[in-house]
């Protein structure tokens, strides 16, 4: 059984920028695991690579599902166990800091974190980039206050990087500790 390799980290950091990169450069050895929606797509996103879209009923009482959570505007979202497991690639799952105390209730023995520290300075230029608001840059910043509240990693292998590291240094990092 692969590691599941948990990528963690604020806004902006670079999560999603790893992942896309590590399963292009070798798409052998790692997996995007592709996590489950009941919201409709947004403009650009395809069923089976960006989410699975699903209806409201299929997040609910399914034990098939683990990590499952419902946003304030009443979507779900959650993660085919089956989805976390494979032979033949790693997984790559990115969370929120307080999934993975989930996580660890689930008893999944062979995960790794990837966690992507990132200044507040850089943080906000990188939101600013993509686009986003001020209003929702000042929530992003809250919210990753909150998110990081009780969060015990010291059960779990630890891959620190800084997102001001270059991609490849990054992708670099991750190969040689798997």
């Amino acid at each position: 059984m692969k590691k599941l390799l948990v990528f963690i980290g604020e806004g902006g950091s670079g999560k999603t920028t790893l992942i896309t990169e590590l399963v292009k450069r070798y798409p052998d050895k790692f997996k995007k695991v592709v996590t489950c929606t009941s919201r409709l797509p947004r403009i650009g996103e395809v069923d089976g690579i960006d989410y699975r879209f699903l209806p409201t009923e299929y997040f609910i009482d399914n034990t098939d599902l683990v990590l499952v959570k419902k946003t304030d505007l009443g979507d779900y979202y959650g993660t085919r166990k089956a989805d976390l497991c494979s032979n033949t690639r790693y997984p790559l799952l990115t969370l929120r800091f307080a999934g993975i105390s989930k996580l660890v209730k689930l008893a999944i023995s062979d995960v790794a974190v990837v966690h992507i520290s990132i200044t507040k300075e850089l943080k906000v230029a990188r939101m600013r980039q993509r686009g986003d608001t001020e209003k929702m840059i000042r929530r992003r910043l809250e919210f990753d206050i909150e998110d990081k509240a009780d969060v015990d990693l010291s059960r779990i292998s630890i891959i620190n990087l800084d997102a001001s590291e270059t991609l490849d240094a990054k992708v670099r990092r991750i190969l040689e500790a798997h």
